[in-house]
């Protein structure tokens, strides 16, 4: 990919992070998708980052894709979306390969969740 659009995606993702951080929501739909056990990735074409939330202490409870709106937080477009814990803190960013994210791209992101996590110990 050519660097100018490689610097744009870099400053859209940033952009994404604020928007999570100030309103607790994606900027859009699409912008994210839930993988599983508590990792979400940010989607910028074929560029993934993955996040996670955590109350800030080391631990975290995995927030899992809502799939039942009568057990949504809110009730907008973004119903499907919970309610994160006070810190989001970015993972493992890994390029898309096929229709879904790999195995080990997301063994991956657990990986540096636990030892991010170590940390706040």
């Amino acid at each position: 990919m050519p660097d100018d659009a490689q610097i744009g995606d870099c400053d859209k993702l940033l952009v994404w992070c604020q928007i999570l951080a100030d309103d607790g929501l994606p900027p859009y739909t699409h912008a994210v998708n839930y993988l599983r056990d508590g990792i979400w990735e940010f989607k910028i074409g074929a560029k993934r980052l993955s996040f996670y939330d955590t109350p800030g202490d080391g631990s975290y409870t995995p927030k899992a894709k809502i799939r039942d709106r009568d057990e949504a937080v809110n009730d907008d477009e973004f119903w499907w979306f919970p309610d994160f814990d006070p810190e989001i803190r970015l993972g493992f960013a890994f390029p898309k390969m096929g229709p879904k994210a790999l195995p080990n791209d997301i063994a991956t992101s657990f990986k540096v969740r636990e030892e991010d996590l170590s940390h706040d110990v």
